[in-house]
């Protein structure tokens, strides 16, 4: 059997009009971005990932971020070292073919069993307790992680026989590795309110709040917290902003020398303003 995303020729051929081939099952076709699962040797699946390339854009923003299936790719791998429970990376690449151009790819292990937390959201009573999840996301703020795109469409949940939920967080495309640990920042903050704000309108604020004890926030960050969600904006300007600044002080966080995430104008204590400034 070939490896996964072996069949990039066709897949790329079928860009505008995508089909499946032998064993693959497609999730996902849109103009600039095609997703499949195919089966691995060892039966289980695989998740391919493949992403046209603007010819010009790209390129020159290379020079300032990698590749998005490289950064994804290198977050998933460090999660999986640090043991946060994630979709495991196998491999990812990128080349040019004509005449469809530039492409990245990524291939992942498909979670077995799992579905998106959004999904589970719409049917009430399914997943009752967040608290595992908040663990979870404290572990990866921990390590250095930041997902930069938390929602519950990025977090998958299967249901081990006779045991808890178990969570995974996947789609990572605009998270960052850090050289030392987030918590208690603006990066771990932004993640906080992205995920929050999705869930708070399944559950009463006094669960939230248990959850977020859970990832440890104190009674004055939680309150912080929760009056932030009456102005924050996941999407539009706003969520450039918070993205752009989170791009700048990780690529300030490689620079040599001894360096923080945190920036000279955190709020550990607290969360930012719902504009993310």
């Amino acid at each position: 059997m070939t490896a996964p995303g072996a069949g990039i020729d066709t897949a790329l051929d079928e860009m505008s009009a995508p089909g499946a081939g032998p064993g693959q099952i497609l999730i996902k076709a849109e103009y600039g971005t095609l997703v499949w699962s195919e089966i691995l040797q060892d039966g289980g699946r695989a998740i391919v990932k493949l992403y046209r390339r603007r010819p010009f854009y790209d390129p020159l923003r290379r020079w300032f971020i990698p590749y998005r299936a490289e950064r994804e790719f290198k977050l998933l791998s460090h999660l999986v070292r640090n043991g946060v429970p994630c979709s495991v990376p196998l491999s990812w690449s990128h080349g040019r073919r004509d005449p469809h151009g530039l492409y990245e790819m990524l291939v992942t292990r498909e979670v077995a069993g799992a579905t998106a937390l959004d999904k589970l959201l719409q049917r009430p009573g399914v997943v009752a307790d967040l608290s595992q999840l908040l663990r979870l996301v404290r572990s990866m703020h921990d390590c250095g992680v930041s997902h930069g795109g938390l929602a519950p469409r990025n977090i998958l949940v299967s249901f081990p026989a006779g045991g808890a939920p178990a969570f995974h967080v996947i789609d990572m495309s605009y998270g960052h590795v850090f050289p030392r640990g987030i918590a208690a920042t603006r990066m771990a903050t932004f993640d906080l309110l992205d995920l929050v704000y999705r869930l708070r309108p399944h559950f009463p604020a006094e669960h939230c709040n248990a959850w977020l004890a859970a990832y440890g926030l104190d009674d004055s960050a939680k309150q912080g917290l929760m009056h932030a969600l009456g102005r924050y904006r996941p999407r539009g300007h706003w969520a450039h902003l918070r993205r752009g600044e989170t791009d700048l002080r990780a690529a300030i966080a490689r620079l040599p020398g001894p360096r923080s995430p945190r920036g000279r104008d955190s709020r550990p204590a607290g969360p930012p303003s719902a504009s993310g400034t």
